[in-house]
């Protein structure tokens, strides 16, 4: 679904770092400062940005950490809604509370697998 105010897939990366992966990472994901796909159980795991390309254990990925990114969905996301990784580990975007997030949805998806730009946030846990 577009964004709030442009026509398609668009973002803007305003800054990236370069993460060693130390598992398959899917494009598009929340990485965490581990290497692997981002959850929310905290430390290593959360949330350090977001994929711009997938990669395998060993390849460098460029992880977007800045402004703003786009996030596969694990479900329903409103415009607007704080999102975090989902639960399951896969690093897809999943609806976040006011006390647990790492971003806010720029657009809206109506179902998983959907992308939506996504604003990259301080990672807050509850």
């Amino acid at each position: 679904m577009p964004s709030q105010n442009n026509s398609g897939k668009q973002y803007q990366k305003d800054d990236a770092v370069t993460v060693v992966a130390t598992a398959t990472v899917a494009a598009n994901r929340f990485v965490g400062y581990d290497g692997t796909h981002a959850t929310s159980a905290g430390g290593t795991h959360d949330s350090q940005g977001i994929s711009e390309f997938g990669g395998v254990a060993g390849d460098a990925l460029c992880v977007i950490t800045d402004y703003s990114g786009l996030v596969e969905t694990s479900a329903a996301v409103a415009f607007g809604d704080y999102v975090k990784p989902a639960a399951d580990g896969s690093g897809m975007a999943a609806v976040g509370t006011l006390t647990d997030h790492c971003g806010r949805a720029l657009g809206a998806a109506t179902a998983a697998g959907q992308l939506i730009e996504v604003q990259v946030v301080r990672h807050l846990h509850a």
